[in-house]
């Protein structure tokens, strides 16, 4: 009973040198002082990789120009298993078109409170390099360019210039090629 007594009194002085001091109307995890998470998250390793929180309209601001480029955007998160098995198939894509005008736009839609636990670690493990970080209530925001996409994700947004298409689902490799290919040959 004296150790019990004892753990107790040991415990309770941890969590009363942690924030200072409690307030008898304060639970104790009331007390617990918890960080923001900085914005944006860097992670400045071997691949760099790096969280850029943003909204949709700015994500898709960045594929909406008027070049040669074709943009791939994909919206996924960590909790989505076709989301997860897509994803390796993707970064092979931008490497195999890293030297003609193809550009990879990858947007995570996890709750901000798991990037630092979720979203960087898988970052890291797939070398996806940026990564822009949106709410996935903005992606009702879909329907105002394509009626037919919904929230489900993943969804996959290729365009060049004005045209463009939304894939909802996951896909082949070979058929994010073949897309990828057509909208190259396109003028």
């Amino acid at each position: 009973m004296r150790k019990i007594i004892c753990l107790s009194i040991i415990s309770l002085g941890l969590i009363v040198s942690c924030k200072g001091k409690i307030d008898k109307n304060e639970s104790v995890s009331d007390s617990l002082v918890v960080a923001e998470l900085p914005k944006p998250v860097e992670v400045e390793e071997e691949i760099k990789a790096q969280i850029i929180y943003s909204d949709f309209d700015k994500v898709q601001k960045l594929a909406n120009t008027k070049n040669d480029t074709v943009y791939i955007t994909n919206y996924w998160a960590t909790w989505c298993m076709p989301c997860v098995e897509e994803i390796p198939d993707f970064v092979d894509l931008r490497e195999e078109y890293k030297d003609k005008k193809v550009k990879f736009i990858f947007v995570n839609v996890d709750e901000f409170e798991d990037v630092l636990s979720e979203v960087i670690p898988f970052v890291k493990k797939y070398k996806m390099q940026k990564v822009y970080q949106i709410s996935l209530q903005e992606l009702e925001k879909f329907q105002s360019f394509n009626p037919e996409l919904t929230q489900a994700i993943p969804v996959t947004v290729i365009q060049k210039r004005e045209e463009k298409e939304g894939l909802s689902g996951s896909f082949p490799k070979s058929v994010i090629a073949d897309k990828i290919e057509g909208y190259l040959s396109k003028k």
